[in-house]
């Protein structure tokens, strides 16, 4: 049964390229597709983050609970600085736009396969040292959060497309 919880979470993590989610939305990567420098970097008023800086923050989380799963306990081994919300690239152009697209890409990937390795009889242990939170919390985790952002995105997307065309 514990096997089972885990390819269900996996099942989670890593749909199907090309599947439709059940909900009809899009997977955080697939949230992305088409989406130029310009639209990532915008934010609108009384926003406090643009697609880029949810990138960047979801690539965090990943790397965060890719450590947990895999034991890495030595800091510093994310490839940008400022934690959470690492700082947008100067400049914000295309081509770094597609270098963090990567970068959340392999975080994902690292996710995954750590997941993959995971010993499924862990699962309800503690993630770390005093921790409240077991690796099933983290692993629901970051599924949940992956799609709160995605949400944020595709709003983030169609606030883009409106102003575009002059709509307030």
């Amino acid at each position: 049964m514990v096997e089972q919880r885990l390819e269900d979470l996996l099942h989670a993590l890593e749909q199907s390229r090309g599947a439709r989610l059940w909900y009809g939305g899009a997977t955080l990567l697939g949230a992305l597709r088409g989406v130029r420098a310009p639209e990532a970097v915008w934010t609108p008023p009384g926003w406090r983050n643009s697609i880029w800086c949810l990138t960047l923050h979801c690539a965090y989380t990943k790397y965060i609970v890719w450590r947990k799963l895999s034991g890495v306990t030595e800091r510093g081994g994310f490839p940008r600085a400022g934690g959470y919300w690492p700082p947008l690239p100067d400049p914000a152009d295309d081509a770094a736009w597609l270098a963090d697209q990567t970068l959340l890409r392999d975080e994902h990937r690292g996710l995954v396969e750590a997941a993959e390795e995971f010993d499924p009889a862990r699962l309800d242990d503690p993630s770390g040292e005093g921790s409240p939170h077991t690796f099933a919390d983290l692993l629901v985790g970051v599924i949940m959060h992956d799609t709160y952002h995605t949400g944020q995105i595709q709003v983030l997307k169609r606030l883009w497309a409106a102003q575009a065309m002059g709509e307030e």
